[in-house]
């Protein structure tokens, strides 16, 4: 952490490449947007197998006089019909304490909208060339990152996907072997593409000859084709708001879940301030409390108009909490088996420009479908293959249709100023370590650094995992008394999310990266 001048810039990622990338542009004169741009092509070599050309993300904008912005490039349902989910090949990770089943191949791949996402924010938001913003991710992609310790972790995690085919093994293990910390990657496809994209436009991507190599990469068992490449891929709307904690949070509003349920959290920990029970037990039902409302018909309401307003609304927050406070003391009856992502193939960009625009950005490329489109370096997305975001049932969606994400990038906003920019990779973790950020800082008045790294839990039902340094006799007992089942970690772990995120209080700017997931601050 660091304080700079107000005047200054800053990023918080979750790679110092990416971080120095968007910082770069920032210094050149760039804004937030440009910076962003920098910053998620960089990291498509410095965080590969977390985020990708092939994949999607959600970009939020605050800031500067600006009218709140939520730029949804998140995957969409094709129009395709493939044989069935058995055309979908699953594929056991093994994360040392459980194996998870995802699943790979063409049938996986939904739109890859992150890059269109990226180009439409710069042309409506951007200051800079965009070829002078893409100038960062082409030299990283040409040139190559040397792998720190935590990206071959996830690269050797992910081995049966990488090396699932023929491309994806010539794309991550171009000398036999899947590299290892301080070996370099690159990506010199990708970078060719870039720099096409950068003189030809985004249109050849969508509309094009890659267009439609991209279509025959995914042929014959895909859904995806032509018409789904030229149809709309960047929704552009107003984000949620919830007015809480003295501010109001601005965050990834429905149809994805994950900014829905950070806000009716948060709302509900507000209520339940003077209750006399510890901190830790009111957090731990307030994200007990969000888990429980996927219970009920959750996931196929979230597309129904006005439904975040309407589940952000006192009388159904009065009633979580009055549930709340009739069953402290007494064993729960619900439990809620929630899909255990242990890994998270999700990473985040926190940015504040010299003028004060804010940007929250999150993307992914899931695990990667094993389909490489040929000559282009581009891994497409396993979208359709994740079972968190296809909660309804694999290819259950209309064509056209969002998927539903947890992703959730958001911005505090106080006096009309973005007070704090973050977000977090950690699949359905990444809600709890964004809420506990949010409530350390914000409620607690902590610093920025000691609210990203203090110890944090997460509920799966009615098991509570939780981080050293958290409980005492005291509290262990009054968890365990109201029904809790207690895991308690040895150390804090990449599983409870990484959040980067910068701070705005009183004319000084401070910043954060999450150690869990390698995070770092660049300034400009």
């Amino acid at each position: 952490m660091r304080t700079e001048d107000r005047q200054r810039g800053a990023v918080a990622a979750g790679h110092p490449a990416t971080a120095a990338a968007g910082a770069e542009i920032l210094c050149e004169g760039g804004n937030a947007v440009d910076a962003a741009v920098a910053a998620v092509t960089t990291s498509f070599i410095a965080e590969p197998v977390l985020t990708g050309a092939g994949g999607g993300g959600f970009m939020l904008i605050a800031g500067a006089g600006k009218t709140p912005q939520s730029i949804d490039g998140f995957a969409r349902m094709p129009s395709g019909h493939a044989a069935g989910t058995s055309s979908l090949k699953p594929v056991p990770i093994d994360f040392g304490d459980t194996v998870q089943t995802f699943h790979i191949g063409q049938a996986s791949v939904a739109t890859p909208s992150l890059l269109a996402m990226l180009f439409e924010a710069h042309r409506l938001h951007g200051r800079l060339p965009l070829k002078e913003v893409l100038t960062p991710g082409m030299e990283a992609a040409r040139n190559g990152i040397r792998l720190n310790a935590l990206q071959a972790s996830f690269i050797s995690l992910l081995e049966p996907i990488l090396t699932d085919t023929e491309a994806t093994r010539a794309l991550h293990a171009p000398t036999g072997e899947l590299p290892g910390e301080g070996d370099l990657f690159s990506n010199r496809d990708l970078a060719n593409i870039l720099e096409m994209l950068s003189i030809e436009g985004i249109g050849e991507m969508y509309h094009g000859d890659l267009g439609r190599q991209t279509v025959a990469a995914c042929a014959p068992g895909g859904l995806l084709s032509m018409a789904d490449m030229q149809a709309e891929q960047v929704r552009i709307c107003a984000p949620l708001k919830a007015p809480l904690l003295g501010g109001e949070l601005l965050t990834n509003p429905p149809p994805s879940s994950g900014g829905i349920l950070i806000g009716y959290s948060l709302a509900v920990l507000e209520r339940l301030q003077s209750e006399p029970v510890s901190r830790l037990v009111k957090i731990a039902e307030s994200l007990r409390s969000a888990s429980l409302l996927r219970l009920d018909g959750f996931d196929q309401q979230i597309y129904t108009p006005g439904f975040g307003r309407e589940l952000l609304h006192n009388e159904q927050l009065e009633r979580a909490c009055m549930d709340i406070c009739q069953r402290l003391g007494q064993l729960p009856d619900h439990t809620l088996p929630e899909p255990a992502n242990r890994h998270g193939s999700t990473t985040q960009v926190s940015i504040i420009d010299r003028d004060g625009m804010a940007v929250s950005l999150t993307s992914s490329n899931g695990e990667g479908s094993g389909i490489v489109v040929p000559g282009t370096g581009i891994h497409l997305n396993n979208m359709l293959g994740e079972e968190d975001i296809n909660p309804l049932g694999f290819h259950a969606l209309p064509a056209g249709t969002s998927l539903s994400s947890m992703m959730a990038p958001s911005i505090f906003m106080q006096h009309g100023s973005p007070r704090l920019i973050l977000g977090s990779g950690g699949s359905n973790r990444l809600r709890g370590a964004i809420i506990q950020v949010l409530a350390h800082s914000v409620m607690q008045e902590a610093d920025i650094e000691t609210a990203v790294h203090a110890p944090r839990i997460h509920n799966e039902g009615m098991q509570l995992d939780v981080e050293p340094g958290l409980l005492n006799d005291s509290l262990r007992q009054q968890l365990q008394d109201i029904g809790w089942q207690i895991r308690e970690w040895k150390q804090q772990s990449v599983y409870f999310g990484g959040v980067h995120a910068i701070a705005m209080c009183n004319g000084d700017m401070t910043a954060c990266g999450d150690p869990r997931r390698g995070g770092a601050v660049a300034w400009a």
